[in-house]
């Protein structure tokens, strides 16, 4: 019998395990009878006819009459396409039915109210949110993040898009001191590449109360970044370097905090940090 994995993916694409089972057997098998199916796919009995039925009215197999009937499947390509095409059809009508009821509920209900605070698990969707979220911007776009700018380069097109759109937009990566950065760094027309001065400049320097701040910098250095869209949304993104799926992104909307936020790290970075030249 063919691996799992076939079964899964026909029924990513709409076929319920048993029909997928049952095609996937008559690809294996060729033209033959209802029995020798079940037993070759270990489909039970009655859910073979059914699954044969429902395949036959798709389209998908065809059938000789007779004692017993016969059944073949047509052609992988026309199949496989003919999925897709129905895949692609019903997501775009469940999107059109969830986009106007997501517009339809209460401003409460769609947790968009003065404060609210909400989480994302795993890069990749981290890796989306943060694109929409840029996409969206109306006026202004900070971004810090680490090296190599891993969640900066994910962005770039929604960055690109953002400035040809008159928004405002800086991206810093920050490396550490004893960082190294090649002369091939990627898009340094779109990301800022910055570093911590040197120690012994800072501790002349430094404030009190700027340590904890710095300290932060650094770790962002490490992993993770901020984003702020419009001094009203902060997106805080967790990332410890080990496990992909353990990514979080921390979307928080609080009145007045991603302002205060984006202008400590500013200050913060004027006064402790320096540019990196090409």
């Amino acid at each position: 019998m063919s691996t799992i994995s076939t079964i899964d993916y026909l029924t990513r694409l709409g076929l319920n395990k048993n029909e997928a089972k049952v095609f996937d057997a008559l690809i294996s098998l060729g033209p033959v009878g209802a029995f020798d199916i079940h037993k070759y796919s270990d489909v039970p009995r009655n859910k073979t006819y059914e699954s044969l039925e429902n395949l036959a009215k798709r389209g998908m197999i065809e059938v000789q009459p007779g004692r017993p009937s016969l059944y073949r499947a047509i052609r992988p390509r026309l199949v496989v396409d003919t999925l897709i095409e129905d895949y692609e059809k019903a997501g775009k009508q469940v999107l059109t039915l969830l986009e106007s009821r997501h517009e339809e509920a209460p401003v409460g209900e769609r947790g968009e109210g003065a404060v609210s605070a909400w989480v994302v698990r795993g890069e990749q969707s981290v890796k989306k949110r943060l694109a929409e979220l840029i996409y969206s911007a109306k006026n202004d776009i900070f971004a810090i993040g680490g090296y190599p700018p891993k969640y900066l380069l994910s962005a770039k097109s929604a960055l690109k898009a953002a400035t040809q759109r008159g928004i405002k937009a800086r991206a810093v990566c920050m490396i550490r001191p004893i960082g190294v950065i090649t002369d091939d760094t990627p898009d340094r027309s779109i990301i800022e590449y910055r570093t911590i001065k040197a120690i012994p400049t800072l501790r002349k320097k430094i404030q009190p109360h700027d340590e904890k701040i710095i300290s932060g910098i650094r770790g962002t250095s490490a992993f993770g970044g901020v984003v702020i869209i419009d001094e009203e949304t902060a997106f805080d993104i967790v990332d410890e370097g080990k496990d992909p799926k353990g990514v979080t992104g921390i979307l928080m909307k609080v009145p007045g905090v991603p302002l205060i936020q984006k202008a400590t790290i500013e200050r913060i970075l004027a006064l402790y940090t320096r540019k990196i030249e090409s």
